[in-house]
């Protein structure tokens, strides 16, 4: 694999574990009764499992 395509690949992954995260906190949302605060922890836990996906070992 070349490194352009690892780049491309660590890319695609964290972009799809933030998504998840985020399309996971608009889910919910209304149970947490605030959407702001769900959308935000969501996206950040998303962000976290992006990172650890990507990291080099």
């Amino acid at each position: 694999m070349s490194r352009k395509s690892k780049k491309q690949a660590k890319q695609g992954t964290l972009a799809l574990c933030i998504t998840a995260g985020l399309i996971v906190g608009v889910g919910l949302g209304p149970f947490v009764d605030n959407m702001l605060i769900s959308i935000v922890i969501f996206g950040l836990i998303g962000i976290a499992a992006g990172m650890v996906f990507t990291r080099k070992t």
